[in-house]
């Protein structure tokens, strides 16, 4: 049995540019599934997205299930180990996971910044390369609610290209 202890909270990327956009709530995982194939039949080279969220909170579900709506028949397991994972098919899509790197390390010193234009980069953990990131992102805030397996995905852009992805998402609740 895991206890969490609520005095202690998970905090989330903040980045100076981000705004706002809309917030998404998931009920199950079928709607997680729903929004994740949604974003992924708009993703495209160049998309940086940033997930942000407490340990099971269910980004690499998400993750899943953008590389299944953008067409890739590549099998998505957690990068918690290599750090880095690249699905090459319909789409290229590089999965990063940060959750064991030191909050020093230097984006540089991982060599993400080489992905940025070839490929759609999707950030686990982007808290600890904060310091180090483009400017024009999507980022996701995935929270726990008081339900049980209910989310509440909260997106923000932080330009103009990541204001106009997010717009185009049509799953609202």
């Amino acid at each position: 049995m895991i206890i969490l202890n609520k005095e202690i909270s998970f905090q989330h990327i903040k980045h100076n540019l981000e705004d706002f956009e809309k917030t998404i709530y998931s009920k199950s995982l079928e709607d997680t599934k729903i929004l994740g194939i949604d974003i992924g039949k708009y993703i495209s080279n160049g998309d940086i997205l940033l997930l942000s969220g407490d340990l099971g909170a269910g980004k690499t579900e998400l993750v899943r299930y953008i590389v299944e709506g953008s067409g890739n028949s590549s099998f998505v397991r957690s990068p918690t180990f290599v750090l880095i994972n690249n699905y090459v098919d319909k789409s290229n899509i590089t999965h990063c996971d940060f959750y064991r790197i030191d909050m020093n390390t230097e984006a540089d010193e991982l060599g993400i910044e080489e992905y940025y234009d070839n490929s759609t980069v999707i950030i686990e953990w982007p808290e600890k390369i904060s310091h180090n990131l483009p400017k024009d992102v999507i980022i996701i805030k995935i929270h726990f609610t008081e339900i049980e397996n209910e989310r509440k995905f909260m997106l923000y852009s932080t330009g103009i290209k990541s204001k106009k992805f997010i717009n185009k998402l049509k799953w609202i609740t």
